[in-house]
């Protein structure tokens, strides 16, 4: 009749029984659980669209039942039986959310009538938050900038694939932006309302991951005074996103696979297997299947992640958004007074002409770099890096020494060693700021101290800062 969920918990086998019995008559798939624990354990493994209760229970009673359905499944209804029935109690359970409190004995069209209205309930709430998904999926999508046909159709298999809840592997260069496309999946799936947990496979030991993702039991190991939930099991119900896949252990892969196929973990130290409900998506830049082929991957755990593939592809092969996408970061970094500052034709062509490596993200960080250099209303050629303003060639303003006093002009300058690069690059900056060295590492990336050390390495090399970033003119000015 319906592919509709009920869980009944009751200690009384006759009354779990019952309800049970004229349940399933009616078509409904029913789950039964003896104890306020058993069913705990239930609302982690499955999900249910009506939870009916009894309230007077050992240990974990009905109103900790309920509680437990709000925080996972808040979009189902729970109607509590009691044969101890008061006021005080009806009063509290309606107040936590109880869709109804049912005293004993009752009757079976009551009973009937009950759960037809709290399902009614429910389809409504859910019909209501899927059209929000629909009305929002547009805004989602346009989180990922481009019109070209390539990132059009990739949209499009976003807005599809996330209404689906199977493995995706995410594919691209580094900087295309693959957590993005992982967490508007997200976003736009049933399992928005639970957790995304992205997951560094790079940035974590083999040993340090396997506790992370696990947890472990009490004594497990030295140190271990108590038992720990891993993210897994902390993430029930939600998204897991398995960023740079690539990088994870072999070992770390057979237990990855296990859990992708179980749908179950065990903590370290522990023998219980725990039941986990989370979609799994990964992301890499690496050709997984080229891994495989070379031992170097599982390729087992590769199907089981391969189930749909999206791609995205670099920023070189799509340079008809980087328009967009300018606009758009310039926009994201305001200038004073969230002033929005333009860009000349001649600044945008340079960067439609570049290749970037570092795709999506590098021109990011060249825009919010060149807001930073750029005290006009407009960004222009000049306030972009030198690699892309002058490509081939590297504009610098010379290094005087202590003997200089000639004043400093800009002039094209063959390629240089990096440390000379980094040099004459660090001391124009500092230029640009009229020497303020906060600013200056800032823009840098750098900390202060960082910034000293060089600056301090450079005058042991007889280089006058204050001279080669126009400093001392500007003091001799002062005092004129």
């Amino acid at each position: 009749m319906t592919d509709i969920h009920i869980l009944v918990v009751d200690d009384d086998l006759v009354n779990r029984e019952n309800i049970s019995h004229i349940l399933e008559k009616d078509g409904y798939f029913v789950q039964k659980a003896v104890s306020g624990e058993e069913a705990l354990q239930k609302l982690q493994a499955h999900r249910f669209d009506l939870v009916i209760t009894d309230m007077k229970m050992a240990e974990v009673d009905g109103l900790q039942v309920m509680t437990a359905v709000k925080d996972m499944a808040p979009d189902a209804e729970v109607i509590i039986i009691t044969g101890y029935a008061t006021v005080h109690s009806a009063v509290e359970a309606m107040n936590k959310g109880a869709f109804y409190y049912l005293p004993k004995p009752f009757n079976i069209d009551k009973l009937r009538d009950l759960v037809s209205r709290a399902l009614e309930k429910t389809r409504l709430r859910r019909e209501v938050l899927n059209l929000r998904r629909q009305i929002t999926a547009k805004e989602g999508i346009t989180q990922f900038i481009g019109q070209n046909h390539a990132i059009l159709r990739l949209k499009d298999d976003i807005a599809q694939v996330a209404q689906m809840d199977c493995n995706v592997l995410v594919t691209g260069d580094t900087g295309t932006g693959k957590e993005l496309v992982a967490r508007t999946i997200y976003e736009l799936s049933p399992r928005a309302n639970n957790r995304f947990l992205p997951i560094n496979c790079g940035a974590l030991t083999e040993e340090l991951m396997l506790n992370e993702l696990f947890g472990h039991e009490k004594e497990a190991f030295t140190g271990a005074s108590k038992w720990r939930k891993g993210l897994l099991e902390s993430a029930n119900g939600g998204v897991v996103l398995f960023d740079e896949i690539g990088e994870m252990p072999m070992t770390m892969q057979v237990k990855l696979l296990r859990v992708l196929q179980e749908r179950k973990i065990i903590r370290v130290g522990g023998t219980r297997e725990i039941p986990v409900d989370i979609r799994i998506l990964a992301a890499t830049n690496r050709n997984l299947q080229e891994e495989a082929m070379a031992g170097r991957f599982r390729q087992d755990l590769f199907y089981r992640l391969n189930v749909v593939s999206l791609h995205i592809p670099p920023l070189r092969e799509r340079k008809d958004d980087i328009p967009l996408l300018v606009h758009h970061f310039l926009a994201k970094y305001p200038g004073p007074d969230d002033h929005i500052k333009s860009i000349s034709p001649e600044a945008m062509a340079a960067l439609q002409d570049h290749d970037y490596p570092g795709n999506v993200r590098e021109l990011e960080n060249i825009i919010e770099r060149s807001l930073a250099m750029c005290n006009e209303p407009e960004i222009k050629i000049y306030h972009l890096p030198r690699e892309i303003s002058s490509p081939g060639t590297i504009t610098v303003s010379p290094i005087h020494s202590c003997e200089t006093s000639a004043p400093a002009t800009a002039e094209a300058v063959p390629c240089l060693t990096l440390e000379e690069n980094e040099r004459r690059y660090i001391l124009d900056v500092l230029r640009s700021v009229d020497g303020n060295k906060t600013r200056a590492a800032a823009i840098l990336g750098i900390d202060r101290v960082s910034l000293w050390r060089k600056l301090k390495k450079y005058q042991n090399q007889g280089i006058d800062i204050d001279n080669a970033t126009g400093q001392k003119k500007k003091k001799k000015k002062e005092e004129g």
